[in-house]
């Protein structure tokens, strides 16, 4: 009898572990794609919007989801209020080393009332210690995080050799960013200003034809900067065929511009400058490039608006056009 009612409770214990099994993948596969749905939003800066996603994500257990949570409510009132407190250790306890960054923080990341409980450089070292081997072992994200997690120890020499190795490694933000630190920053030792801009443009390009869009728009802009500019037209044409909001503002700005303007784009082209600029107002509402199109329009034809506005009904329908927020550093 004993030996029945054992089997009997193992055969229950079984199945209640298999439905909850059962039960975990959907909720996983909920989960993620809510936080790519979410992600979508926050990258268009619709944060209310991405928020309810990230939420609900970070209910069903996704880490990332919570960071994404946390930095909204952070970055709505500048401080970790105890709701964004509460987010960022979810995310910190689920692996997210970006979250425990945040713990490790200084100054205003702290709470309103500056009473934070938790030990900055604690979390710290345990965001090294679990980036570190990752990093080492080839992991070029774990680079990045590690460069982070150095910078905020004050260290400025590993924060750069770090990304550097990332960048080394084919890393495309990696790269754009080592452009960034090399010459908006000064970092890094050269002996003529002529090696650092040859490097400059280096990983400039290595990025923008990993498709960065951000290394795209630079790149565009450093070639028109040194007067190549049949250079820089190779890659404003690539401007087009992004969905990041600078490239494609800049790239309509371009067209209406022509010879004229400061890229000397070699043909001016009026209907595809404003229909590329209505789309993105379409899209964004963005309150930039409306005062763009009210300066541009009375210089056109009323032919050549009818035909713009048509044009832009086509284009940029079904992509997003995002901002390309970093995860950290904001």
């Amino acid at each position: 009898m004993l030996k029945i009612l054992l089997a009997r409770t193992f055969g229950l214990l079984l199945l209640l572990l298999s439905a909850s099994m059962a039960q975990a993948k959907p909720d996983q596969e909920r989960a993620e794609a809510l936080f790519q749905e979410g992600y979508t939003l926050y990258q268009q800066r619709y944060s209310p919007n991405a928020f309810t996603k990230f939420k609900e994500a970070a209910r069903l257990g996704h880490a990332e989801a919570a960071y994404y949570a946390a930095n909204i409510l952070r970055r709505n009132s500048t401080y970790i209020t105890p709701e964004a407190e509460e987010f960022y250790r979810q995310a910190a306890e689920g692996g997210d080393v970006y979250a425990m960054l945040r713990f490790a923080q200084k100054g205003k990341m702290c709470g309103t009332l500056r009473n934070c409980d938790y030990d900055r450089e604690e979390w710290l070292d345990r965001a090294k210690e679990i980036a570190l081997p990752k990093a080492e072992a080839g992991d070029t994200q774990a680079m990045m995080a590690l460069s982070s997690a150095y910078a905020i120890g004050g260290d400025s020499d590993k924060d750069f050799e770090w990304v550097e190795r990332a960048a080394e490694n084919g890393h495309a933000f990696a790269q754009y960013w080592m452009a960034v630190m090399l010459d908006e920053q000064g970092r890094g030792f050269y002996w003529t200003e002529e090696g650092r801009r040859e490097d400059v443009l280096k990983w400039l390009r290595a990025s923008a034809e990993q498709g960065f869009p951000k290394a795209i728009l630079k790149l565009a802009g450093e070639y028109k900067e040194d007067g190549r500019f049949e250079e820089s037209h190779e890659w404003v044409e690539r401007m087009a065929k992004t969905d990041y909001f600078d490239a494609l503002y800049n790239y309509g700005l371009i067209l209406l511009d022509g010879p004229e303007g400061m890229y000397r784009y070699p043909e001016t082209k009026p209907i595809e400058g404003m229909a590329v600029l209505l789309a993105i107002y379409r899209q964004r509402g963005s309150s930039a490039v409306k005062r763009s199109i009210d300066r541009r329009a009375p210089s056109l034809s009323s032919e050549v608006i009818a035909e713009a506005e048509k044009r832009s009904e086509e284009i940029l329908v079904d992509t997003p056009i995002i901002y390309y927020l970093p995860k950290f550093g904001m």
